[in-house]
């Protein structure tokens, strides 16, 4: 019920500019038809009116030149009548001007039908100059014609200019209309710009206040995250598009906020682990042992077992702190661990031989280090010294798949099924062993960073008498350590 009651008060962004945006439309849609209307209607009207006028000018022009100039050429003898163009002119000017007849009103219709009539009269007069000549009739006759025909066409076109005067006036009556008109229609634009202007202004305080304080609030708090205060929440947003964002937000700050504690414990867990790495590779009685036998060994003179060793125990201690870096190449670690076993070889040699096989294509692949040490220190103290005999211990390397997989066998005196078992179930439950207590302490080490860092954890397989294999494998990751 609470959940409907909050989406029935929030509002959306694209609810509230679609009907801006409308509301802006309608207000420029409306004006721009109604003066686009009004326009055309008055240039319609004023096309009209020129259109007269100019049809007006030419039948005055055709009366007053063209069709008195035919008639006089055709009573002096120049053009034959039958070959005059008198009646052609005359009826074009009829249609020209009962078109505009038909087009007018008023006074303008009644100066148009003195035009017409006069025109009827020039046409008697045509039809008795064509008898005359005809009969061969005097040219003093002809001539007296043809003053009646000039005199009817300068009536017929002082009728015209009439009608073009009354036309002229319209003309004046019509632009001041559409001055008026142009001052109304300014008006109105006036009007429903500032409509628009009113309207943009109110929509645009109505979304920027409903998007800006939740984005405020989202600021303030991204403001005291970036400051470390991971317990910053907000309130839930009222606009739709928003309030996802600050419920996701709050849910991201709080899952921060329990992965951050999580990862300042798994932090503190590993750097215990890397600390107790490095002190059980460098314990005291490892360091006593080294020592020792680099005195004995130099009390029976063996200076270049001295050279050796000494130089093994001085790169075993520079790349077990590797300059406080987490991560080495596998050609270090296969240095680290060849170091380890040449120390332990020139102690042990009676007992123990090994081998390395790393594969010199991952050698500048990147690793998590001290993961190899721990567990031939294991094979050495829990399986080789435990055996009766000469043992042999085999570090392999190889890469298959991206992943980079690691191998630590000794042929030593190996786990029953029983102790196999119980080693195995310490590993997947580190919690229930003391790490004061002593014993399978690497292989712990080295199972909980893996487990920290990559995810993984180690494999073991032993057989009683026969020996153990500690298998783990890594991600191909490429640089430098």
């Amino acid at each position: 019920m609470i959940k409907g009651k909050k989406t029935q008060e929030m509002r959306s962004i694209q609810i509230m500019l679609r009907q801006s945006l409308f509301r802006i439309i309608i207000c420029m849609v409306v004006p721009l038809i109604f003066l686009t209307a009004l326009l055309i209607g008055l240039i319609l009207r004023y096309d009209a009116m020129i259109a007269d006028l100019t049809c007006a000018s030419q039948a005055t022009e055709i009366l007053e030149q063209d069709l008195t100039n035919e008639v006089w050429l055709v009573i002096s003898g120049r053009t034959p009548f039958t070959e005059g163009k008198q009646n052609e002119l005359l009826n074009n000017l009829q249609d020209q001007l009962e078109q505009m007849q038909n087009q007018s009103a008023g006074e303008e219709q009644r100066y148009l039908s003195a035009a017409i009539r006069a025109t009827r009269t020039i046409e008697d007069y045509l039809e008795q100059l064509e008898r005359q000549m005809a009969q061969g009739e005097a040219v003093s006759r002809n001539e007296t014609l043809y003053r009646e025909i000039h005199n009817v066409a300068h009536l017929a076109s002082s009728m015209i200019n009439r009608y073009m005067e009354t036309q002229i006036v319209k003309m004046g009556e019509l632009n001041a209309r559409i001055k008026v008109g142009m001052l109304v229609a300014a008006i109105l634009l006036l009007i429903f710009l500032a409509s628009i202007i009113r309207a943009a202004v109110r929509d645009l305080f109505t979304v920027d206040t409903s998007i800006r304080e939740p984005i405020f609030q989202l600021e303030k708090m991204a403001s005291r995250i970036a400051q470390g205060d991971l317990s910053a929440r907000v309130p839930p947003a009222r606009i739709e598009e928003l309030y996802q964002l600050t419920e996701d937000l709050n849910t991201m700050a709080y899952q921060i906020d329990c992965l951050l504690h999580e990862r300042i414990e798994q932090e503190q867990i590993v750097k215990k682990a890397e600390l107790r790495a490095l002190q059980a590779q460098i314990t005291p009685h490892f360091v006593y042992n080294t020592l020792e036998t680099i005195v004995w060994l130099a009390e029976e003179q063996r200076n270049r077992e001295v050279i050796e060793m000494t130089m093994a125990f001085t790169d075993f201690l520079r790349i077990s702190l590797s300059q406080g870096q987490d991560f080495i190449t596998v050609e270090k670690e296969t240095q680290h661990v060849q170091n380890y076993l040449k120390i332990q070889s020139l102690r042990y040699g009676t007992i123990m031989q090994y081998e390395i096989a790393i594969d010199h294509g991952i050698a500048k692949y990147k690793m998590l280090k001290l993961m190899l040490q721990p567990l031939v220190e294991n094979a050495i103290y829990h399986g080789i010294k435990c055996k009766r005999g000469r043992g042999t211990i085999r570090v392999n390397g190889y890469c298959k798949d991206g992943q980079m997989h690691f191998t630590v066998k000794d042929d030593g005196l190996g786990m029953t099924p029983e102790q196999l078992d119980k080693l195995r179930r310490s590993l997947r439950d580190p919690h229930k062993h003391d790490p004061n207590k002593k014993g399978g302490y690497g292989l712990r080490n080295v199972e909980q960073r893996l487990q920290l860092y990559y995810g993984t954890g180690l494999t073991i397989e032993s057989e009683y008498r026969k020996g153990t294999t500690v298998h783990f494998c890594v991600p191909c990751m490429e640089g430098e350590g």
